[in-house]
């Protein structure tokens, strides 16, 4: 093969393996978000966010309780939280 060829191979090779990671990281993006959301107690109810590695999930219950749930651990723990000038819960 010739030389512009191989060059034009070899870079649209380097951009579909580093395009998929980009993706993943996205996708990572928006779920900490979403998992930072949940914690500081902006979720709805019966919203829901997987941990990177699928082993923990967050959920919003009623009553704006968190509940996270350890797959790998069998554990679930629940708190509720305290969301910024709600100032009912500090006394």
């Amino acid at each position: 093969m010739n030389r512009p060829i191989m060059a034009l191979l070899s870079l649209v090779l380097a951009i579909s393996l580093h395009s998929s990671f980009a993706f993943a990281d996205k996708d990572n993006a928006s779920q900490l978000a979403t998992i930072n959301k949940i914690i500081r107690g902006e979720g709805k109810p019966g919203e829901t966010a997987t941990a990177k590695n699928g082993e923990v999930i967050y959920t919003v219950l009623e009553g704006g309780i968190v509940e996270i749930r350890n797959l790998r651990y069998n554990t679930v723990q629940r708190f509720s939280t305290i969301k910024p000038n709600d100032n009912n819960r500090s006394k």
